[in-house]
């Protein structure tokens, strides 16, 4: 009898299949999807476009206009103003209803820490191509509407293409309900985000130098994903990463507005991720959103920002094509090797190749962090990553910002 295959290896199917390229193709002919570095034959389901040279050094310069239309998206009342797929109210029901399990939990002790919970995001309006570049328009909406109105666009397609990884367009169109549903009501929903709540990502490719016997460059950081968290458990991503959303001071508009920054949302996951700093409420209380950039690990990395021994960029836009939702990539480059040598002792680094997700003695914040040399003037990832990189091991939009990191980091380190 066969083994049965692990809901990783059951995803990879469609990822490193055929059709579900072919489909994107059809349904999205202006946005090519990535490939790997090095292997043109490995294919992202991520469409994405590298920042103009003018536009590196303003990491907000991504950012178009919030639109605040009070009273704004509830995290606990499904209907938020928008138009959404009916069939989606089952989803984020099902997530509050989670959510409350954890949080009784935590109050009886039988957990430490909630896994999940909502909160408002940062959500896309429309992209717009400027004489500039792209600008993201954006609008409020709430992670769990995002969940269960994006999310599962993805749910939806990896699990027709996960059993039939061949199917033609013509044959898997038909059954992707959700997909046609949104695509009958939206002309482009790659740079369109109406009826659905798409909430926006910030991924950071993070390069450091390194001073050691026998080395003496630049790595890169990539982190393996809690098997905790609601999408993509496992799987490489860039670290920092996180949600584009504010800290809510209040629900008014001059409060999203005031965090709505790229800058402040990097500073903010840098330190939690990589520090296990925990800033959050995990049930439904509020929080002081400035606290966080008060700690030492803020302080330390704004000093370097300020002084220009570490750098932080904007690099350009990713869109997930399978969940429809958008990435803000970004480049945080630190040059000071003082750096690496008196925080290395504070962060969870570590030199195995994928195992290290099923670890359990991190802080409830905080990711294994792995090392990645980077070789020559093209910054080349070690050779011996190559195998560990691919469709099935890797969040594509996190990935999509490995892929414009880099681009501006041949640029710019020297």
């Amino acid at each position: 009898m066969a083994a049965l295959l692990s809901n990783e290896e059951w995803q990879a199917r469609a990822l490193e299949g055929a059709g579900l390229y072919e489909l994107l193709e059809k349904r999205y002919p202006g946005y090519p999807v990535l490939t790997l570095p090095g292997d043109e034959s490995s294919l992202l389901p991520v469409w994405a476009e590298v920042a103009s040279p003018e536009q590196w050094s303003d990491t907000e310069a991504g950012l178009g206009r919030l639109k605040v239309s009070l009273p704004m998206p509830h995290v606990r009342d499904w209907n938020s103003g928008e138009d959404y797929d009916p069939r989606a109210e089952t989803d984020f029901r099902r997530h509050l209803d989670d959510w409350d399990r954890q949080v009784r939990e935590t109050q009886t002790g039988r957990r430490a820490h909630l896994d999940k919970w909502n909160q408002l995001t940062y959500d896309l309006d429309r992209i717009e191509r400027t004489d500039t570049g792209l600008k993201m328009h954006c609008k409020m909406g709430t992670y769990f509407h995002s969940l269960a109105t994006s999310e599962s666009l993805a749910d939806e397609v990896m699990e027709v293409y996960a059993a039939w990884p061949d199917y033609t367009p013509e044959d898997g169109w038909p059954r992707l309900e959700r997909r046609c549903w949104l695509h009958e009501r939206v002309a482009d929903p790659v740079i369109d985000g109406a009826h659905r709540s798409s909430a926006i990502g910030v991924s950071t490719l993070t390069v450091v130098r390194v001073r050691r016997t026998g080395f003496d460059g630049y790595k890169m950081f990539i982190s393996p994903r809690s098997i905790r968290v609601a999408t993509s458990r496992r799987r490489y991503h860039v670290i920092p990463s996180g949600m584009f959303q504010p800290f809510i001071a209040d629900e008014s508009g001059p409060s999203m507005h005031s965090q709505f920054s790229v800058s402040a949302t990097v500073l903010r996951e840098f330190v939690e991720e990589l520090y296990g700093v925990e800033e959050l409420e995990t049930g439904d209380g509020r929080i002081d959103p400035d606290a966080i950039y008060h700690r030492r690990e803020a302080k330390l990395l704004t000093g370097m920002l300020e002084s220009g021994s570490a750098r932080l960029l904007y690099t350009g836009i990713a869109v997930n094509l399978l969940a429809l939702r958008p990435e803000i990539c970004t480049l945080l480059v630190i040059d000071d090797p003082r750096w690496f040598e008196s925080e290395g002792g504070e962060i969870r680094f570590c030199g195995e190749y994928l195992r290290q997700s099923e670890r359990t003695d991190l802080l409830p914040d905080q990711r294994w962090v792995q090392l990645i040399e980077l070789h020559g003037d093209d910054l080349q990832p070690e050779f011996g990553w190559k195998r560990h990189l691919r469709p099935g091991t890797l969040v594509a939009p996190g990935w999509a910002g490995t892929v414009l990191g880099l681009q501006v980091a041949r640029e710019v380190v020297g």
